[in-house]
C-alpha cells in the first residue's frame, strides 16, 4: 500500500504539483490522491500534503508517503466496525457487501471465525 503512495508522491514531485489532497471514496472506501480538492459528496477529505519545493529524493518521498499512510490509518481506526455492530446500528437491510473491507483474526476468541470489518461511511452513503 505504501509503495503505491510512494509512486504517486514521486509523480507529483516530478510534475511540480503544489499539493496533494488525500481523499476517501465513500462509494467503495478506496484512498484517492488528488491534485485539487473535490467538493463532491462522494469523497471524505482526510488532509493535505505539500509537495512543492521538494526534491525527488528517497528520503522526501518516504516521509510524504508515511504522512499519507498515517492519515489513512487514523481514518481506518475510526471508521471500521464489525458486522454485528453494523447490523445493530444500521439494520441488516442497509449493510451492503460494498462496505465489506476485510477479515481479521478475532481478538476475543481464538477458535471462532474471523471478524468481518465494514466501513461505516460506505454504509451511510448507500443508505441515502
Amino acid at each position: 500500500m505504501i509503495d503505491s503512495y510512494r509512486v504517486c508522491v514521486r509523480k507529483a514531485i516530478e510534475n511540480e504539483l503544489e499539493r496533494m489532497y488525500v481523499m476517501i471514496d465513500r462509494r467503495d472506501g478506496y484512498v484517492v490522491l488528488m491534485s485539487t480538492k473535490s467538493r463532491s459528496k462522494n469523497y471524505i477529505h482526510l488532509g493535505m500534503v505539500k509537495t512543492k519545493g521538494e526534491k525527488p529524493t528517497i528520503r522526501n518521498i518516504n516521509s510524504i508517503a508515511s504522512e499519507i499512510s498515517k492519515m489513512v490509518r487514523k481514518y481506518n481506526h475510526e471508521s471500521y466496525i464489525c458486522y454485528s455492530r453494523a447490523i445493530s446500528e444500521y439494520g441488516k437491510k442497509n449493510v451492503t457487501d460494498m462496505a465489506f473491507i476485510k477479515e481479521v483474526d478475532n481478538p476475543y476468541y481464538k477458535c471462532s471465525a474471523p471478524m468481518k470489518l465494514y466501513d461505516k461511511n460506505v454504509i451511510e452513503f448507500y443508505m441515502k
